[in-house]
């Protein structure tokens, strides 16, 4: 006999503050729902048996209720739920993530609950990953970002008592919540930067659905720009010398042609890092990777340079002759070890961080960046670049590329030398 769904309550790993967020896990049918509510606990003051709080005193993050009442009216809530829409059939983990924002809504705002769809509501759908651009399914990557700003305004909304939906984003709102987010928070100018204009999709595609006709946001104000932040890239010397240092670890060894591999093909780690055999492909006698990119879903076909065949070489008795994927976590602070023991020690490179050597500021999207940034040296055409990097404007390119000022100098002094060489030829 098939086991009763149960409603599970779950710490995720703490965050900097030391505190951990409480998830509702309610797996079901096949189906899961994990459910995220805006309220933390200090992991010693969990009691993971019985799944609440050991304080009953303890109350939600606005001091309004005792925390182990919400999560008691959450898990009632959610088995209540799910039996009374089993008449229709399994219920979709949104229609139960719906009644819980329901309840959520109406404990923070003290107010009755109707069905008209809220800011929360809709950012669910952007998570799910309901909602699409042109038909197209959104990276994961990017159902990430929404995730995080729903998190974001959910805390700020239980931080500043005060309900969060389409009338309340207005410029009052934007100060307060930039306030919080660098202030409070301490997040980094990009991410915030980041949570704005993510705010602006959601409400953007409220007011196309007819939600709102708050249009506040769009005022000229409703901004927050980005930082031009410093990343680096390698050389094609030091591209050459990280591939001919001999490592006797062989972890090191993969990690580091698999990072070579990056840096000659140009694409994000997702994707080098996951190539299929059908993906190498022979055209005219040369060979090729072709495949749909994961996170733009488009179509591209580099070639692959000697480099890369000796890759292919080496991992001929693997299925798709390269080294075996691992995380990317694990692969960026194993590509740093591989670049000390290539003594990458020069400081400065970035502006930034300008006490941190070379090997300590490579990660596994140097790869891609240096790939961009050597052709670009080179002289290949921006427009041809942009088709295998993905982006669609030469000005969103140029800001990804890692080209100094020095680098800059170096072409234009190059440029000279050529242009007046030929001229002295012609007048002798």
């Amino acid at each position: 006999m098939p086991r009763k769904p149960q409603v599970n309550f779950r710490l995720k790993p703490a965050g900097k503050d030391g505190l951990s967020n409480i998830v509702l896990d309610f797996g079901y049918q096949k189906r899961r729902l994990r459910y995220e509510f805006g309220q933390s606990v200090k992991p010693n003051d969990w009691n993971d048996k019985k799944q609440r709080v050991k304080n009953k005193q303890t109350t939600t993050n606005d001091g309004k209720f005792a925390l182990n009442d919400l999560l008691d009216n959450l898990e009632f809530t959610c088995l209540k739920t799910y039996s009374e829409s089993l008449k229709d059939g399994i219920p979709d983990p949104l229609i139960l993530r719906r009644t819980l924002d329901l309840l959520i809504d109406k404990n923070q705002n003290n107010t009755e609950v109707t069905n008209k769809p809220t800011l929360f509501w809709l950012a669910q759908r952007f998570i799910d990953g309901e909602i699409k651009f042109k038909g197209r399914d959104k990276s994961p990557k990017s159902l990430d970002t929404y995730k995080a700003v729903t998190k974001h305004l959910r805390e700020y909304q239980a931080y500043s008592k005060s309900k969060i939906d389409f009338e309340s984003i207005d410029l009052d709102f934007f100060y307060a919540y930039v306030s919080y987010l660098k202030n409070i928070k301490k997040l980094a100018v990009n991410t915030i930067a980041k949570d704005i204009a993510i705010i602006k999709v959601f409400m953007g595609e409220a007011v196309d659905l007819e939600y709102t006709d708050n249009m506040k946001f769009r005022h000229k104000k409703f901004t927050y720009n980005e930082e031009e932040t410093d990343h680096v890239y390698l050389t094609e010397e030091e591209l050459t010398k990280l591939y001919e240092l001999k490592i006797e670890n062989k972890k090191l060894e993969e990690v580091r042609d698999l990072f070579i591999f990056g840096a000659w093909v140009g694409l994000r780690f997702s994707d080098f890092s996951n190539i299929q055999p059908e993906n190498i492909v022979k055209i005219d006698g040369d060979y090729f990777i072709k495949m749909i990119t994961q996170k733009t879903k488009e179509l591209v076909i580099i070639p692959c340079n000697p480099v890369v065949l000796e890759i292919f070489d080496k991992y001929a008795d693997r299925v798709n002759k390269l080294p075996k994927t691992i995380s990317n976590q694990k692969f960026n602070d194993y590509i740093k070890d591989v670049c000390k023991l290539a003594e990458f020690t020069e400081k400065g490179r970035v502006s930034d961080k300008p006490t941190e050597i070379l090997a300590e500021l490579v990660s596994s999207h140097t790869a891609r960046r240096s790939f961009a940034t050597n052709y670009y040296l080179q002289g290949f055409p921006t427009i041809d670049l942009m088709k295998i990097t993905g982006h669609k404007t030469e000005r969103s390119f140029l800001k990804y590329i890692r080209v100094s000022k020095l680098d800059t100098a170096k072409r234009l002094s190059a440029h000279i030398k050529e242009k007046w060489s030929k001229k002295l030829l012609s007048v002798t």
